[in-house]
C-alpha cells in the first residue's frame, strides 16, 4: 500500500511541474541512447531530465553517456547514439561537410567564456601582437575568440596570434608554462584561474551575442523516423531548464553528481544563479550564430558563402511545441 501511494504522490508531483500527464501506466516506453559532449555548467538539461526522470514521465527509458568534443556527431551517424546535447558549431561544421544531421534546439544560446591573462597584460589593447589559446579549431571557445577579436576590429592570426590548445584546464596549464599570454577559459577553470594571478580582462557574455553553444542535435534519419521520441526529448529538456532555474534544491545534486564534485561546492550554486539562468527553455535555435560559424567555414569552403542557416535546423517541433503553448506553462518562461 506503501509504495502504491507513493507512485501517486509522485504521479501528482510530475503533472504539477508543467500540467502535462505523465506516460500513460503500462504504455512502452521507448528506449533512447544520449549522449552530452562537456562537463560544463552549461550542459544540465540532459543530466536533470534523466536523473530526475523527465524522461521517463514522456514514455522514454534513457541510457546517457559522455562523449567529448564532437564526437557525439560521429557517434550519432554511426547509430551507436540517438540525440545528443553538443557544440552547435559541431554540428553545423559536420552539416556542412555533408553528414545527415540537424540542430534540434538550442539549450544555451550565450558565449559565457572570458579572456583571462598574465600580469603583463594590463588591458585589452595589450594583446596586439600576443597569442591567446583557445580549445579546438571549430569548438565553442574558438568560436569565442574569433566573436572577441571581432568585437575589436581584429582579425585572427593578423593583430593577434590564436592558438588551439585543448579544453579550459590545457588553456590554463599553457598560461602558467608562459606558452601564450592570454586564453579563452570558462567555469570552473576561469575561477581557478583568477585565484592564480590570470585575471579576466574580457567577458564574452557581455557581447551578448546569440550562439549555438550547447544544442539537442540527432541525425535526419533518425529525427525522420522518431518524430513523437523528438517531441518527448525537447519536452523533458525544456522541463528540465525550468526546475534547474527554480529547484536548485532539487537540481544541483544531480549536477554534483556529473560534475564529480562535492554536493556543497560554491561553484554550483553559483552556476546555478549566473550559467542556469541564462539556459534557453524556450529551445529556439541561434540562426544568427549559425551564420556567424558559417562564415568561418566559408573562409576555406567558399560555396557556403550564400548557404541559409536555416538549413542546419529542423525547427518544426520546437514551433509545434510553440503552437501547443508547451513553452507558456512555464512561468520563467513568461
Amino acid at each position: 500500500m506503501t509504495r502504491k501511494i507513493l507512485r501517486m504522490v509522485a504521479a501528482i508531483f510530475a503533472v504539477s511541474l508543467c500540467g502535462s500527464p505523465p506516460a500513460a501506466d503500462g504504455a512502452q516506453t521507448k528506449k533512447i541512447r544520449l549522449a552530452f559532449s562537456a562537463l560544463a555548467y552549461a550542459n544540465p538539461p540532459f543530466w536533470i531530465a534523466h536523473d530526475l526522470k523527465l524522461f521517463e514521465k514522456y514514455g522514454l527509458e534513457s541510457e546517457i553517456v559522455y562523449v567529448g568534443g564532437a564526437r557525439p556527431i560521429q557517434a550519432m551517424l554511426g547509430g551507436s547514439i540517438d540525440v545528443s546535447q553538443v557544440g552547435g558549431a559541431a554540428a553545423v561544421s559536420a552539416a556542412a561537410q555533408g553528414a545527415e544531421v540537424a540542430i534540434l534546439g538550442t539549450v544555451f544560446n550565450r558565449l559565457t567564456f572570458a579572456v583571462h591573462a598574465g600580469p603583463q597584460i594590463k588591458q585589452v589593447s595589450d594583446l596586439k601582437g600576443k597569442t591567446l589559446a583557445t580549445g579546438a579549431i571549430g569548438g565553442n571557445s574558438y568560436f569565442a575568440a574569433l566573436a572577441f577579436l571581432r568585437n575589436f576590429g581584429w582579425t585572427a592570426n593578423r593583430e593577434v596570434g590564436v592558438m588551439s590548445a585543448g579544453g579550459s584546464p590545457e588553456v590554463l596549464a599553457g598560461l602558467l608554462q608562459g606558452k601564450f599570454q592570454a586564453g579563452i577559459l570558462t567555469p570552473p577553470t576561469s575561477t581557478t584561474a583568477t585565484k592564480m594571478g590570470y585575471r579576466e580582462i574580457f567577458d564574452l557574455a557581455s557581447l551578448d551575442f546569440p550562439f549555438p553553444v550547447i544544442s539537442v542535435v540527432s541525425t535526419r534519419k533518425y529525427i525522420d523516423g522518431n518524430p513523437d521520441v523528438i517531441m518527448n526529448i525537447l519536452r523533458a529538456t525544456s522541463e528540465a531548464v525550468y526546475l534547474y532555474k527554480t529547484q536548485p534544491e532539487l537540481t544541483i545534486p544531480v549536477v554534483a553528481r556529473f560534475m564529480r564534485v562535492p554536493k556543497d561546492d560554491p561553484a554550483l550554486l553559483q552556476s546555478q544563479q549566473t550559467i542556469g539562468q541564462l539556459l534557453n527553455q524556450n529551445l529556439n535555435p541561434s540562426i544568427e550564430g549559425i551564420r556567424f560559424v558559417l562564415e568561418f567555414l566559408a573562409e576555406r569552403q567558399p560555396i557556403l558563402k550564400n548557404k541559409n542557416p536555416t538549413d542546419f535546423v529542423d525547427s518544426r517541433f520546437v514551433r509545434k511545441l510553440e503552437e501547443e503553448g508547451f513553452f507558456k506553462k512555464f512561468s520563467t518562461s513568461r
